[in-house]
């Protein structure tokens, strides 16, 4: 019987050594990351704040942004006919690491003054040219969106970052997304409702569907490209004994078109693209910097609990002239209108207790030049013009100067090339009713005044 035993408990060890995790020995990995760090001061301040007008983000520029990292890295999978197979299979994830309270890096930890907000904003499969076909799929979370104007972080035409699954052939696309997100400070709509359990009312961005249709045209020097979305958002609940929250369904759509063209310069890269993008109802989305058309603006009309009547429309244009060896123009310009469903031109209430505006407008022109003083010293300088309009109130208003002296040291003249070591000085001029209402991140901490200040030592980087 102990032999028995014996010879049992050793088959048994044997099974389990075999059954452990694998020794990692595959090639087929890769590794990217976005990145900017530094120190700055501003006014005596300990931790200075964007000079930007309140409700616009990077809109004006962003020298002044925080630290900020992201990880990125991919498996790579091969086709079994790998000499004749031209299916790409990858599988990504995305670390991303911020605060909106101060330093995330040195001497700080997730509980102490400047808290590290981490996030997984991508996990997704996807295959490409399946078979030799044009046919693609992916599935997951992802930064599903196109091109942006860098100089503000402004991706203006196409975010649909969230979850979900597309499909892909040739030029045109077709995905579906599930945007959620819990927040119990949005006065984004209706983001309460009903467990369907125990009746508990829960927060969160409940059961929104978005189809999105894509196609692009490609032409000798550039693409015209087409997009259509359409919004459905469900009943609250299937049951619901608590009327306040049995919101009833409701749906938008958006449509929109964007052109770009590349330019024939002396040294290569230049473009110029526009673009107008309509948003309608639920799917009127595009705020605080961002243009997800999911984060619905303004208040419902209360009577019926809808957004029937909200809409949204936003035109942008940007260009990237290199203009010889020594010198490139990097300018933009957007304007966004949006209107709630309330009646109200000014403010409103949400589906809750807050008070929220119901109607705004964007504007901001600027652009970032780049003189290549030598390959290794570029001389960044911008200047930029941002006006905000809540409601009824008179216009928030702001000019901002900056220059940086940057160090490149992989000696490339692009105004792509990184990472970059910049010496930043910012200066910006706000106007009466901004100064008198606070209507910056830097004069609600400094009180009010007509003159901002930012200096930094700041690096960016990526590799990709």
């Amino acid at each position: 019987m102990r032999i028995l035993i014996l010879s049992f408990l050793l088959i048994s060890v044997c099974n389990l050594m075999r059954a452990q995790s694998p020794v990692i020995s595959n090639k087929y990995f890769s590794i990217g990351s976005y990145g900017r760090a530094g120190i700055a001061r501003g006014d005596d301040m300990l931790y200075p704040r964007s000079l930007n007008l309140n409700g616009m983000g990077s809109i004006g520029g962003r020298m002044e942004e925080s630290d900020y990292f992201e990880l990125a890295v991919a498996l790579h999978f091969t086709p079994t006919n790998a000499a004749s197979d031209t299916t790409q299979i990858n599988v990504q994830t995305r670390l991303a690491l911020y605060t909106t309270q101060g330093q995330i890096i040195g001497n700080v930890t997730s509980k102490s003054y400047g808290g590290i907000t981490a996030a997984l904003p991508e996990l997704f499969a996807e295959v490409r040219n399946i078979m030799g076909t044009p046919w693609s799929a992916w599935v997951g979370a992802r930064f599903f969106r196109g091109d942006d104007i860098h100089v503000i972080d402004h991706f203006y035409f196409d975010d649909h970052s969230s979850q979900g699954f597309g499909i892909q052939h040739k030029n045109t696309q077709f995905s579906i997304m599930f945007p959620a997100a819990v927040d119990t400070a949005s006065t984004l709509p209706p983001y309460f409702y009903n467990n369907v359990v125990n009746g508990t009312p829960v927060l969160g961005l409940r059961n929104r569907s978005v189809y999105i249709l894509e196609h692009s045209i490609p032409s000798e020097n550039g693409y015209i490209k087409i997009m259509g979305e359409y919004h459905r958002l469900a009943n609250a609940t299937e049951e619901d004994s608590i009327a306040s929250y049995n919101y009833p369904s409701d749906h938008g759509y958006v449509l929109g078109i964007k052109y770009k063209e590349n330019l024939n310069t002396q040294m290569p890269g230049s473009f110029y693209d526009a673009s107008v993008r309509y948003g309608k109802g639920i799917a009127n989305g595009g705020d605080g910097g961002g243009t997800k058309t999911f984060l619905t603006y303004g208040g419902p009309n209360l009577e019926t609990q809808k957004f029937r009547d909200a809409w949204s429309i936003a035109f942008t244009s940007s260009v990237l002239w290199n203009v010889s060896r020594n010198y490139s123009v990097n300018a933009y310009g957007i304007f966004t209108k949006s209107r709630g469903a309330s009646d109200s031109l000014n403010t409103t209430s949400d589906y809750g207790t807050r008070t929220l505006f119901n109607r705004k407008t964007d504007f901001a022109i600027g652009a970032r030049n780049t003189w290549y003083i030598k390959d290794w010293l570029h001389l960044l300088h911008e200047l930029h013009f941002a006006s905000r309009t809540d409601g009824t109130q008179d216009p928030a208003q702001m000019i901002k100067f900056s220059i940086a002296p940057t160090i490149v040291p992989n000696g490339k003249r692009d105004v792509w090339s990184r990472p970059h070591f910049r010496l930043v000085y910012s200066v910006a001029h706000y106007n009466k009713f901004a100064a008198d209402n606070l209507y910056s991140p830097y004069l609600a901490q400094t009180g009010s005044r007509r003159w901002g200040h930012y200096f930094g030592v700041k690096t960016e980087w990526w590799l990709w």
